[in-house]
């Protein structure tokens, strides 16, 4: 399941902290980032090709995924995309991602 955040310029970092906090343990028990383990995208508008002072954040994880640390990004400013515009910020998403791909297929072939 794939899910993006719209995040507005004065969360951005906010919400980076979040994000990459390292696991740590807190009232002796461990507590695991688990944004880090499952990984996600962070990347400014400007980088996404988009002229607006904002950060896309996608996630692909599975739903207990979202249910656990959804709420832990949603603060004001961060709008869950849904519709149209969530198809196209994720078709940026996978068109950069694919000639990432294959910009590195070329540099070292196939294997």
């Amino acid at each position: 399941m794939i899910r993006i955040y719209k995040i507005n310029a004065d969360r951005k970092s906010e919400v980076k902290k979040i994000l990459e906090t390292p696991d740590h343990v807190e009232n002796g028990k461990m507590v695991i980032n688990e944004f880090a383990r499952n990984g996600y995208e962070f990347r400014d508008a400007s980088g996404l090709g988009l002229n607006e002072d904002a950060a896309y954040l996608y996630i692909d994880a599975d739903e207990s995924f979202f249910e656990r640390n959804e709420k832990l990004i949603m603060l004001e400013g961060v709008k869950k995309l849904e519709g149209e515009e969530f198809n196209k910020i994720k078709d940026i998403f996978e068109q950069q991602s694919n000639s990432v791909a294959a910009g590195v297929g070329a540099i070292f072939g196939d294997m």
